[in-house]
């Protein structure tokens, strides 16, 4: 056997073998096209060397002619797959000029096939013999077809084209592969131009296209080979990488999922199963999963998640759910939307946790808090206790006094029931008066949840005023209350306020005790922030918050009186955050203390 035929068989088998390759490589794997593009061209390329071998050993012109014609078609496919392998691979190279490279070798074709012998001569009218790597070999002798003028263009527009996306894969960053898949390219086009023109001349035997394109297969096929050494190393670090995060989600008692939207199909890990309350064989789907969840959740939840597949990209829900025991377990799921090119949802993976302990012992400290609030409250109306009692006695009084005039004008033979009526009408509204003092003081006492309302925070303060007023006639303070206006309502529980404004006065009254009389004064006053939100703000003119307690007079049981229980402003914080607001403490440059607070303003619709 001849060092031709060795040699071009083995060019043929090297070619078609990388072929084999990755055909197989992108029928496991179509998200990457390269593979395709580069397998198309490398087995036209062991199909051209095949052809040009064939050719090397025509014994006439006709023959080589047939052999010639078809290895354009071959040529054509590697072009073509090169072009786009390029775009694909190195993620650059202009469209339009793919296209244009592509349509002109097809162009070629058409003087191929149609009045001509083949692309490359008009007619080939004789065979020469050549001494080629010691063997005789055939050269084609005849004219050359006036259409290679597209064959040229069309190189000429490839090493433009490849160029171009080197460059443009440089400037991204991707240097390596830019310099040796576009060098490689570049330099055996020239080369494939140089012989071919050398065969037309008839100074070698074809075009040695096959020898040649093996470069081109040795660079393409060298860095897709090290993507594939990349993409096993890195399979092999993310099932280490899954086999931790398992561990990890074990120790943390984590569920992992994962649903593939346009197929329907939840993958889970055997945590998620274990809290969703489904068996291991089962299939899932959305729906499926969806009917685990509470009734009472299930409709939130669904919106939830058609919110982040929508555009919200995120997804955060908190849900019921009935587990393998049958027990209710509270869910917290955390999930990320991933898009394709058209920003269409295609997967939507997340993380979900256990968190019925959590939400047990925020019950029960919900609980405890309430209770503690209701203790507070009591402790309040202690100290409130002489002044009510104060206030409840005049009326009673009063009703006792006109009980009295009632008796004796009825002793009388003819009683004047005008002024009897007057009577009844006094002992009515002095009776109406201490109902509303006990009404108030029962309402501050009820243990409740919050019950958000629509609230007038000048009403507010008036009725908190109202309830205290014995307590100011006693200290010989004065409150004022600096409300514009216009202000909005808030939202929020109108009695839980009551007692963030009890506590503060009763604090800023404590404060203002021993000061003299035109310093025992008390403000309230209130302002929009912006952000839907209103400022308010209790002050007095008494010594301030001791600097180093600043930062933790609202922690618990920590108080600047010596009878404090350390209580009301450590529950007031609470009640303020529980409507969404935050409060902070500060010292007056002009002397005294100020608390601020901020509460939701109320919106247009709110119920009232």
């Amino acid at each position: 056997m001849s060092w031709i035929t060795v040699t071009w068989s083995m060019i043929a088998a090297v070619c078609l073998s990388f072929a084999a390759v990755h055909l197989l490589v992108w029928l496991r794997a179509r998200a990457a096209p390269a593979s395709l593009y580069f397998a198309i061209s490398a087995g036209a390329a062991g199909v051209l060397t095949l052809l040009e071998l064939a050719a090397m050993r025509a014994s006439s012109p006709v023959e080589y002619a047939e052999m010639l014609r078809w290895m354009h078609v071959a040529a054509a496919v590697i072009v073509i797959g090169v072009v786009w392998f390029v775009r694909s691979y190195l993620q650059a190279g202009r469209a339009w000029l793919a296209w244009t490279i592509a349509g002109l070798r097809v162009l070629v074709l058409v003087p191929n096939f149609f009045g001509y012998s083949n692309a490359t001569f008009s007619d080939i009218t004789a065979i020469a013999s050549f001494e080629f790597l010691g063997d005789t070999v055939s050269i084609p002798v005849g004219e050359p077809n006036p259409w290679r003028s597209l064959i040229h263009a069309s190189s000429l527009l490839l090493i433009i084209f490849v160029v171009d996306a080197a460059a443009q894969a440089w400037r991204q960053g991707d240097r390596r592969h830019g310099l040796t898949i576009g060098g490689t390219i570049v330099a055996v086009t020239v080369l494939a131009a140089v012989f071919s023109q050398l065969m037309v001349r008839g100074q070698i035997p074809g075009p040695l296209v096959g020898l040649v394109f093996l470069l081109i297969v040795s660079a393409m096929g060298w860095e897709l080979s090290l993507e594939l050494i990349r993409a096993g190393t890195l399979s092999y670090r993310l099932r280490e990488t899954q086999q931790r995060m398992d561990m990890a989600a074990r120790a943390a008692d984590l569920g992992l999922w994962d649903w593939d939207v346009v197929r329907d199909k939840v993958w889970m890990n055997d945590g998620a199963r274990a809290q969703g309350g489904i068996d291991a064989a089962e299939s899932v789907t959305f729906e499926r999963y969806l009917r685990q969840v509470h009734p009472e959740d299930r409709e939130a939840t669904r919106e939830a998640v058609l919110q982040a597949l929508a555009g919200g990209d995120e997804l955060r829900a908190e849900y019921r759910i009935a587990g393998l025991d049958g027990a209710t377990r509270w869910i917290d799921a955390y999930g990320r939307v991933e898009r394709n090119a058209s920003g269409e949802p295609v997967q939507l993976r997340g993380v979900s946790m256990d968190v019925t302990a959590r939400r047990r012992d925020e019950a029960e400290l919900n609980k405890q808090r309430a209770s503690l609030a209701q203790l507070q409250r009591a402790s309040a109306m202690g100290q409130l206790s002489s002044a009510l009692a104060h206030e409840l006695s005049q009326p009673l009084g009063a009703i006792l006094r006109n009980a009295e005039a009632a008796e004796l004008f009825l002793q009388s033979d003819r009683p004047d029931l005008a002024e009897l009526r007057a009577i009844v009408a006094d002992i009515r509204r002095d009776d109406q008066r201490a109902a509303a003092v006990i009404d108030r003081m029962r309402s501050l006492l009820h243990r409740r949840t919050l019950q958000f309302e629509t609230v007038s925070l000048r009403e507010l303060v008036a009725r908190v005023g109202v309830l205290m007023q014995g307590e100011f006639q006693a200290r010989q303070a004065i409150l004022s209350i600096e409300i514009p206006d216009g202000l909005p309502d808030v939202r929020g529980d109108r009695i839980h306020l009551e007692q963030v404004f009890l506590n503060l006065l009763l604090n800023s009254l404590e404060a203002v005790r021993d000061l003299p009389a035109e310093r025992r004064q008390l403000v309230v006053e209130a302002s929009g922030c912006g952000d839907g939100l209103v400022e308010v703000a209790v002050r007095d003119l008494g010594p301030g918050f001791p600097a180093e307690q600043m930062t933790s007079v609202f922690n618990t049981f920590v108080t600047t009186k010596s009878d404090g229980t350390g209580l009301g402003l450590a529950i007031s914080k609470t009640i303020v955050e529980a409507h969404g607001g935050r409060v902070w403490a500060e010292n007056d440059p002009r002397g005294g203390a100020i608390v601020r607070f901020t509460l939701q303003a109320a919106r247009d619709g709110d119920p009232a």
